[in-house]
């Protein structure tokens, strides 16, 4: 909360400076948490949970330039998308500096798959070899990540999914 009123003290800022209006401001957390919410995020087996899947909904809001408030989406979106949505209609054909790939999100078209992260082990890459994940559990979800029906449970597998 109090990370949330230091950015309502800078947004008054930026705006008693003239300089909200024309400023693209994104707001963006790497992962939600499972602190069991919303139900319709609640994947299940019969009547046990599997995964609260609200781990897998983070924040991103994002202000416009020339816009009065923060949009939303209910797409699967990750940290990854930043890059894209900051560059897009400023920089034409932004591309990564090191690289030298054009900065895209043309590659999260369709299913997207994410690995369960409930138990810390699971994910530690110390444990689990400094690149490949132990066996866990793996889920995919398309569109809307608020509709249920668009996730589904993968088989357990140490590596990402293939389409």
């Amino acid at each position: 909360m109090a990370s949330l009123k230091q950015m309502g003290k800078w947004f008054d800022y930026m705006r008693a400076n003239g300089v909200y209006d024309n400023t693209r401001i994104i707001l963006v957390a790497d992962h939600g948490f499972p602190l069991g919410q919303f139900d319709e995020l609640k994947l299940k087996d019969g009547d046990t949970t599997i995964e609260d899947l609200e781990s897998y909904a983070p924040l991103l809001m994002v202000k416009d330039f020339n816009s009065t408030g923060f949009t939303t989406s209910d797409e699967f979106m990750t940290n990854a998308d930043v890059p894209t949505i900051a560059t897009s209609n400023v920089i034409e054909n932004a591309a990564n500096p090191f690289t030298g790939n054009l900065i895209t999100n043309t590659a999260k078209q369709g299913t997207q798959y994410v690995i369960s992260s409930t138990n810390a082990a699971d994910w530690d890459t110390s444990r689990n070899n400094g690149y490949q994940f132990l066996p866990n559990n793996w889920f995919s979800v398309h569109d809307n990540i608020w509709d249920i029906n668009n996730w589904k449970q993968e088989a357990q597998m140490s590596t990402s999914p293939t389409k």
